[in-house]
């Protein structure tokens, strides 16, 4: 999707309607620091919001992922390009967040290794060992929200039963045993508890 095109487009049917950024803001509940970044092409409107600015906008989200009031006789193939263009940016940005859940527990992995290697290979007290040791432990504990949270957002699992797509909740997958991304719980769709694998496409 071409952000800059969809932020002009916002931009000229706020002006249309009279709307400032702060008043449009306002009836989003958003910063107008927000609204600034998408007409200029920086970011693009959250789609938990994107159904109010287009009834505010008075357009169709079609109509705002074209960048443009879009006819009726292109309107079906317009939706079509405009649903597989958000289906692939989804895909890629969860793969993204994936990768970067890797670095960032190799990163977080690093520290620990180093203190054990240090506490074996250097004679001293076992209360300082214990402390280098438990210190290197503090960044994992501080991510391990964050990377459950990737976990649970990006891409779906997949059931080992019914086959059923889906997005857990934030306590199903950190409650839940795992073996890397494959993890122990209950399909919301079939109600057994499997082996659920991660998918990137649903």
């Amino acid at each position: 999707m071409d952000q800059v095109k969809i932020g002009k487009f916002i931009s000229k049917r706020r002006k249309e309607l009279k709307i400032t950024q702060t008043q449009l803001a306002d009836r989003l509940n958003i910063t107008d620091r927000a609204v600034s970044k998408w007409e200029r092409g920086r970011a693009m409107p959250d789609s938990s919001i994107m159904l109010k600015l287009c009834e505010i906008l008075n357009i169709t989200v079609n109509d705002l992922l074209s960048g443009e009031k879009v006819s009726l006789d292109k309107y079906n193939e317009e939706l079509e390009s405009n649903l597989i263009k958000m289906v692939k940016d989804k895909e890629k940005t969860d793969k993204t967040l994936l990768c970067m859940e890797i670095v960032v527990g190799v990163l977080c992995l690093i520290p620990i290794i180093a203190s054990i290697l240090l506490v074996n290979f250097i004679q001293m007290e076992e209360w300082l060992a214990s402390m280098i040791v438990g210190f290197s432990c503090v960044p994992i504990f501080v991510v391990a929200p964050l990377m459950i949270k990737i976990e649970q957002v990006a891409g779906y699992y997949e059931c080992g039963n019914c086959g059923h797509r889906y997005v857990p909740k934030y306590k199903s997958v950190f409650g839940a045993m795992h073996l890397f991304r494959t993890r122990y719980m209950k399909c919301p769709k079939c109600g057994k508890r499997t082996w659920q694998k991660k998918v990137i496409s649903k």
